[in-house]
């Protein structure tokens, strides 16, 4: 299994799910913006690569890999990498604004 395949994709989606999470956490929150960058940002990265970098789609095709592979992984990536920066970002939210 190519895992540094998966986590190119990953860093590739990475700008366009943080620059959706944070337009939306500061109109939503912090709880919010857990939620929305575990799941509609994922989408939202997945479409920004696929209207900007779609042609890239052939290296992981040829590496084996689908589309929907790459969104399984990216999504277990983001979940992982959510909850412990959502859980900080949460205890300083309390810590500071009650």
């Amino acid at each position: 299994m190519p895992i540094r395949a998966y986590l190119q994709f990953y860093k590739d989606i990475f700008p366009f799910i943080v620059a959706f999470t944070i337009i939306c956490m500061m109109g939503l929150g912090v709880n919010w913006g857990f939620l929305l960058f575990s799941t509609l940002g994922l989408l939202v990265g997945f479409i920004g690569f696929t209207t900007f970098k779609k042609d890239e789609y052939y290296f992981y095709y040829n590496l084996g890999i689908t589309k929907w592979g790459l969104l399984k992984s990216s999504f277990i990536i983001n979940i992982l990498i959510g909850i412990p920066v959502f859980a900080i970002l949460f205890l300083l939210n309390t810590f500071f604004f009650g």
